[in-house]
């Protein structure tokens, strides 16, 4: 099977659907975010400091582009992934991208601690709305949505599996390598 991509913004729940989901499909889990650290060697508040938010993004590019094509697995990406065309050409060959959604309100409700979110910082709520608003349509390119709304991380797993039992086409077949 090819890899599972989840996307959507800072609080939504990708890496935690992500590790649940990765053990009942038995699939390999990947955190980009994870991974960029270990390449960098720094937090990713570390990063944005040291290179900016252009020069993390290219790092991120090349984590993608390092664990796109494992077979078998799921990747939780980082929010911002959506924003550079050849990150969208790198998960599409590789597999089935999924858009976890979840409406303003409640993702404000969600990020209560934003010490390790560098994009939230300086804090502005209206800032990370309108960034939240800016890649709404970016991530409405994904195969397929989960709404996340007033659903536990289990049940997001079970209405993905479910989703990806009715539609078997959108699990891409791939010869691809497996994970390192």
């Amino acid at each position: 099977m090819g890899t599972l991509f989840l996307i959507g913004f800072m609080g939504v729940g990708k890496s935690t659907v992500g590790r649940l989901l990765a053990r009942r499909l038995k699939r390999s889990f990947i955190d980009l975010d994870e991974q960029i650290i270990v390449r960098a060697g720094q937090t990713i508040p570390q990063i944005f400091a040291a290179v900016g938010e252009p020069g993390f993004r290219v790092l991120e590019t090349e984590v993608l582009s390092d664990n796109a094509a494992c077979r078998s697995a799921v990747v939780a990406t980082g929010g911002g992934i959506v924003g550079r065309p050849e990150n969208w050409q790198l998960m599409r060959s590789a597999g089935t991208i999924v858009y976890l959604h979840a409406d303003w309100p409640t993702l404000q409700q969600r990020l209560v601690d934003l010490s390790q979110r560098p994009l939230a910082q300086d804090g502005a709520n209206a800032q990370l709305q309108a960034l939240w608003r800016q890649r709404l349509p970016l991530y409405r390119q994904a195969d397929f949505v989960i709404d996340t709304q007033n659903l536990t991380a289990v049940q997001v797993v079970e209405t993905l599996i479910k989703r990806l039992e009715a539609d078997p086409h959108l699990i891409r077949e791939e010869s691809v390598p497996d994970c390192v």
